[in-house]
């Protein structure tokens, strides 16, 4: 960007029919300092970026809006409380263009969803989340006794250590393992070197049986899977009725192999049928036919 853009962009360029007596640059532009923020300022409205405060579920389309999504508002003030201003927040939803009307309570230090949603309630069990309820202005008041303290007060030890966070109990007993640096990093080192070693006969086993990565031990699951796994009936079949034709066939040649000619026919004739290229998709490594099976 060269040296005039960005003064524009700064707004710190003076134009030359520009002069003092004209006031300032946004006087003599006739436009806000604010630019399109106050376009409704005459309204007492100024555009502002909100963020919601909590979970809520939007009132058109019953989609949640997350806690910390900022919308465009509209923020005005709507009254007072004492010397505390109340403002008013409108926006829409992105879901559905539903509005939504939100103002600050001074008098509880929170806001409240005035229209077009309600807030996500989200209810626990003090137990389960392990916190402590917090006593009520009753039970308050008579805190600030000192007879009800002393009454009391071997009843709230005791309830104080049965409802500890498991946290801190945790965090304890971690404290209390890991207080040795010494021996924990031995017995770390200790385990990296036997987790080496398996490694490095893990590996040699794998380059022993012929391959380049190392092969994991087996597990029973392995040995499930590969049971499971069937290999092409075709193939089998097939070799099996090689098998047979051979079996049965004569081992001798010539006049003396007469009565055996009708099998060796059949046998060739087996042989004949076979595909070349079927047969080295079966075996396992790939089978490259020679020119003689062609």
């Amino acid at each position: 960007m060269s040296s005039l853009a960005a003064a524009r962009a700064d707004n710190f360029y003076y134009p030359p029919e520009w002069s003092p007596k004209k006031g300032g640059l946004n006087k003599f532009h006739g436009q806000h300092a604010l630019r399109k923020r106050a376009r409704k300022l005459d309204q007492g409205i100024l555009i502002i970026r909100f963020e919601m405060p909590y979970n809520i579920w939007c009132g058109g389309c019953e989609s949640m809006i997350a806690k910390g999504v900022r919308f465009n508002a509209e923020k005005k003030q709507v009254g007072n409380y004492y010397s505390t201003k109340i403002w008013s927040f409108t926006m829409k939803s992105a879901c559905c263009k539903q509005e939504i009307v939100i103002q600050t309570d001074p008098q509880n230090c929170q806001y409240v969803i005035i229209s077009g949603a309600r807030k996500k309630v989200e209810e626990f069990d003090e137990e389960d989340a392990e916190t402590l309820l917090l006593p009520v202005d009753e039970e308050r008041s008579k805190l600030s006794d000192p007879f009800y303290r002393l009454e009391h007060q071997e009843e709230d030890i005791k309830k104080k250590k049965e409802a500890e966070p498991a946290l801190v109990r945790l965090q304890r007993l971690s404290d209390s393992r890991h207080s040795d640096d010494y021996v924990l990093n031995k017995a770390l080192r200790a385990k990296l070197r036997s987790q080496k070693k398996r490694v490095a006969e893990e590996e040699a086993a794998s380059r022993k049986m012929g391959f380049g990565i190392r092969l994991l031990p087996a597990s029973e699951e392995d040995v499930a899977a590969a049971k499971r796994v069937k290999f092409a009936q075709k193939f089998e079949r097939n070799r099996k009725d090689k098998r047979a034709l051979i079996q049965s066939a004569s081992i001798f040649s010539g006049p003396y192999a007469s009565s055996s000619s009708k099998t060796n026919l059949e046998l060739q004739s087996k042989r004949r049928k076979i595909n070349a290229a079927v047969a080295s998709k079966l075996l396992v490594g790939g089978f490259k036919p020679s020119s003689r099976a062609r």
